[in-house]
């Protein structure tokens, strides 16, 4: 699908024209893997914590394998990412399941130690946890490793590769996604990198057998409403107070004790006007603002710009 640029050398945005940028022949493995490690959100299109890079990962028969990217996302999941230039070889799928039987028996420490390392070189001043309870704006970090999550990134994802990485996620409860990104450059120097989703959209995945089930809301009132009537418990309906995810869960939970907590903070993101991952929920509310990390409050149009 291409990319275009909209041009506007009339001041008028009726008569702006549609630029075509055309597809540039940077070194996108080498790059992809800079931008997404900065840019992890673009893989899974949420927030993911990236906790290291080309880690040596010792297997049986004195084999060591090296995956690309190795993050977590907000349940505590393990995010597993290969990163490809040009076509997919079929061979990608297998050195992906390998990575998987490799992360599948990491114990907590192991996790922590792998991040500790990484943490070093890129975010000295930070330990996982309290890097986990910024990123995903919550108060406490789940047990890790219940479930993989896995992700083939390249500029083309083959037919072949597609159809296995379905298969293992609609047949086998395997978590598989491929990603296809394309970079575009126009006449000025700009640069775009499109993704789309090739596989990962299918049916819901599965967790692991050992890990708890999750809990599904079956109360009369839906999600959003239950966190909508909450906020505006504890702001009184004042636009200028402030409120936490943790403050809104504390009212959540008195009220309905069997609501699942980790639904608070999505839903107060889906329906923020200025959160940075807002662009992902087309259907949100315009409810709240964004002050800070962390902290919202009630949004009102005449004030908050």
């Amino acid at each position: 699908m291409p990319i275009f640029k909209l041009q506007n050398d009339n001041n008028s945005i009726e008569k702006a024209v549609l630029i075509p940028a055309e597809r540039t022949n940077l070194e996108l493995e080498k790059h992809l893997e800079n931008w997404l490690e900065n840019s992890p959100w673009a893989v899974a299109q949420e927030p993911l914590l990236i906790i290291g890079r080309q880690i040596s990962a010792t297997q049986e028969e004195d084999r060591t394998v090296f995956p690309d990217l190795l993050g977590i996302d907000r349940d505590g999941n393990l995010v597993i990412i290969e990163l490809k230039k040009g076509k997919t070889p079929r061979e990608v799928v297998a050195q992906l399941l390998e990575y998987a039987a490799w992360a599948n028996d990491l114990s907590d420490d192991r996790i922590h130690d792998i991040a500790i390392s990484y943490l070093k070189t890129v975010n000295p001043d930070k330990d996982l946890e309290s890097l986990f309870l910024e990123t995903f704006e919550t108060d406490e970090v789940p047990e890790l490793n219940q479930r993989l999550r896995l992700f083939i990134a390249a500029e083309e994802i083959s037919p072949s590769v597609a159809k296995v990485c379905r298969f293992l996620r609609q047949e086998h409860a395997v978590d598989a996604n491929c990603i296809q990104f394309t970079v575009y450059q126009t006449e000025s120097g700009e640069v775009m990198v499109n993704s789309e989703a090739i596989v990962g959209q299918e049916d819901a995945v599965a967790p692991k057998k050992t890990a708890a089930p999750t809990k599904r809301w079956s109360g009369d009132k839906p999600v959003k409403q239950v966190v909508w009537e909450a906020v505006k418990e504890f702001t009184g309906g004042d636009t200028t107070a402030f409120f936490a995810p943790k403050d809104i869960s504390a009212i959540v939970l008195a009220n309905y004790p069997e609501f699942n907590k980790a639904s608070v903070t999505p839903e107060i993101t889906s329906d923020c006007v200025n959160h940075p991952s807002r662009h992902h929920y087309p259907g949100g509310e315009d409810r709240y603002w964004r002050v800070e990390q962390g902290k919202y409050k009630l949004h009102y149009p005449d004030t908050d710009k």
